[in-house]
């Protein structure tokens, strides 16, 4: 993507590349054309056949509970790491609207492809604007604001209608998005090998941004101190995934129901630990 508008997220994406864990969606000016594409404003319209479909196929494959929090998953999560990972990483966002973030169907889970239309990109400082596609912002405090708007209008309806349809309560639902903002920023600096601490206190006044804008806040995900080093540190929930309901997968090191000895014991064990030279 060529124009001013992709420069940011071209940056983005080549910075994201050498990363094993970094689900960018794709990027365009347009909407998709074609069977198979639904926008998140029909995907969270009332009465939404293809919601249904996604929450069928999560049920398919966890218990009742989690197949909430995988079905939203499903949905936003490329959406989740663009927006946090282009705040941490290059000082900017895409506009994100309701009409602007496409899922395909297929594949495994129901979605193959998610798309996001991007009409503007804002970035902090940088030379004077070319458009009214390109924006200008003084700080990274403005560049949240102007971000959670849309972020929050575009998630909002779609954690309702999840929870309309499956009775998994908002707390569990709007945590798991204000967590992945957390978790996203900490897992790209732990991959960069950046400073974990920094990454995580950005990704935490997004959040606030986002709760100034109307996502509620039910709880704070943590940054849990295991040993003296700075990056002896990794993320626990503010909400429990529930994927410990199913038996095959027990409590994870971010769960916040795990008590302390156990998830030291885990930390232990856990490839997430900084490398020793």
């Amino acid at each position: 993507m060529g124009t001013v508008v992709g420069e940011r997220l071209e940056e983005l994406r080549a910075r994201c590349a050498p990363l094993t864990f970094a689900p960018l969606p794709e990027i365009a000016a347009t909407a998709p054309s074609g069977p198979g594409w639904s926008s998140a404003a029909q995907l969270a319209a009332p009465g939404s056949a293809r919601l249904d479909e996604l929450l069928a196929v999560a049920a398919a494959s966890a218990p009742t509970g989690p197949h909430a929090v995988h079905a939203l998953r499903t949905v936003l999560r490329e959406l989740i790491f663009c927006v946090s990972a282009a705040v941490y990483l290059v000082d900017a966002a895409p506009a994100v609207t309701p009409a602007g973030y496409w899922c395909h169907a297929g594949g495994r889970t129901g979605v193959d492809r998610r798309l996001l239309v991007v009409a503007a990109t804002a970035r902090v400082g940088g030379a004077s604007p070319t458009g009214a596609a390109d924006v200008r912002l003084s700080s990274t405090e403005a560049l949240d604001a102007w971000v959670a708007e849309g972020f929050v209008g575009t998630v909002a309806p779609l954690v309702e209608a999840v929870r309309a349809r499956s009775r998994v309560g908002p707390r569990t639902l709007w945590g798991y998005v204000l967590d992945m903002l957390h978790f996203n920023a900490l897992s790209v600096a732990r991959q960069l090998g950046h400073d974990r601490t920094t990454a995580w206190e950005r990704a935490a006044r997004l959040a606030d941004a986002l709760h100034a804008a109307g996502a509620p806040r039910f709880s704070r995900p943590e940054l849990v101190r295991f040993g003296a080093d700075r990056d002896e540190v990794w993320g626990v929930r503010g909400a429990c995934c529930l994927d410990f309901k199913d038996p095959g997968h027990g409590m994870c090191l971010t769960c916040p129901l795990l008590d302390a000895d156990a998830r030291t014991a885990k930390w232990a064990a856990s490839a997430l630990r900084p490398a020793r030279s």
